[in-house]
């Protein structure tokens, strides 16, 4: 009883319904927000190009700026893919397994989440310190380069407790990476 209910009568399985649901809307933004550095990095790179096509003159700003984009749009990206189930699973081994046995491999799958995700937050502090000093040309702080991981690892680490609650409660495991195959009678 006490897992069924949050103590409000608001009941356990709607609460993680709604922090689902809740990370779906996140995903989303950081999709957006990866759709919208790609974005800017091919504008920025188009005009570089232009610039050395049309005046003979680099642009030595684009360059960093790129890397600090491509950077922030690769850790932000690992967010959305777990979310969207994108990742990379042997899911066509599970159909040979009985559901309790994918049970006990989708909390497995959870807690080794968990505990990779994090790691990275336990030890970001660490990380953040032993970064020192300025992007050369952009001149913003190096620090800012692991921050976009920090805001990967935060809702990934969430999700896989999420996944894990209602995995331990009785939920269906939804294994990453699947794809429905349809077979073709000829």
């Amino acid at each position: 009883m006490a897992l069924h209910y949050l103590g409000w009568g608001f009941p356990m399985d709607q609460f993680l319904k709604r922090c689902h649901d809740g990370l779906d809307r996140l995903a989303t933004l950081y999709e957006n927000i990866c759709i919208g550095l790609l974005a800017l990095m091919l504008a920025i790179n188009a005009l570089n190009i232009a610039s050395r096509g049309i005046w003979d003159n680099s642009l030595n700003w684009v360059w960093p700026w790129s890397m600090v984009a491509f950077l922030s749009w690769v850790m932000l990206a690992f967010f959305p893919l777990y979310q969207r189930r994108k990742d990379v699973s042997i899911y066509i081994l599970l159909q040979y397994l009985s559901s309790r046995t994918q049970r006990a491999l989708g909390i497995s799958v959870s807690l080794a989440i968990i505990a990779a995700s994090g790691l990275l937050i336990l030890t970001f502090p660490e990380r953040l310190a032993s970064l020192r000093g300025q992007i050369e040309i952009v001149d913003l702080p190096r620090k800012i380069l692991i921050l976009p991981l920090l805001f990967s690892a935060v809702p990934i680490c969430a999700g896989a407790l999420i996944d894990l609650l209602r995995i331990a409660r009785g939920a269906e495991y939804q294994p990453f990476g699947m794809i429905e195959i349809t077979e073709n009678a000829e």
